[in-house]
C-alpha cells in the first residue's frame, strides 16, 4: 500500500474544506480548545484516556464522546442533563461536530496508513 503524506492535498476542494473544519470547528469554536483535545486524544487513544480520572466538564465532554463513538445508548436522560448542566446548546453543537470530524479524519487517514 502507497501511504500518503497528506490525502486532502490531492483535492484542492477536500482541501478548502478541511481547512475551513480545522480552523472553524477542530481549533476555534465556542468549546474550550483543551475540551476537544481531550475528547481528540480519546477517539485515538481511548486506553490512554481514563474517563474515571476526570469530573465535571470534562468527565461530560468524554462520556459524549464515547456515545458519539461507541454507543449512541449512552447519551441517555442523565447524561443529557449533565451535558446541559456544563455546556450550551452552542457548545455542544460545536463539540460534537468537532468529535464527528475528528473521528472521520482518523478513520480516513487509517484507512490510507497514515498515523492520525
Amino acid at each position: 500500500m502507497t501511504h500518503i503524506v497528506d490525502p486532502f492535498a490531492l483535492h484542492p476542494d477536500a482541501a478548502q474544506t478541511w481547512q475551513f473544519i480545522t480552523e472553524n470547528v477542530l481549533r476555534a469554536g465556542v468549546v474550550d480548545q483543551s475540551v476537544k483535545e481531550l475528547c481528540f486524544r480519546y477517539l485515538s487513544d481511548p486506553d490512554a484516556v481514563d474517563v474515571e480520572d476526570f469530573d465535571g466538564r470534562e468527565r461530560a465532554a468524554l462520556e459524549w464522546a464515547y456515545a458519539i463513538v461507541w454507543d449512541a445508548d449512552a447519551a441517555d436522560d442523565d447524561l443529557w442533563a449533565r451535558l446541559h448542566s456544563f455546556f450550551s446548546e452552542e457548545e455542544l453543537v460545536d463539540l460534537g461536530c468537532a468529535v464527528g470530524f475528528e473521528l472521520g479524519r482518523q478513520h480516513f487517514l487509517r484507512t490510507l496508513g497514515v498515523a492520525p
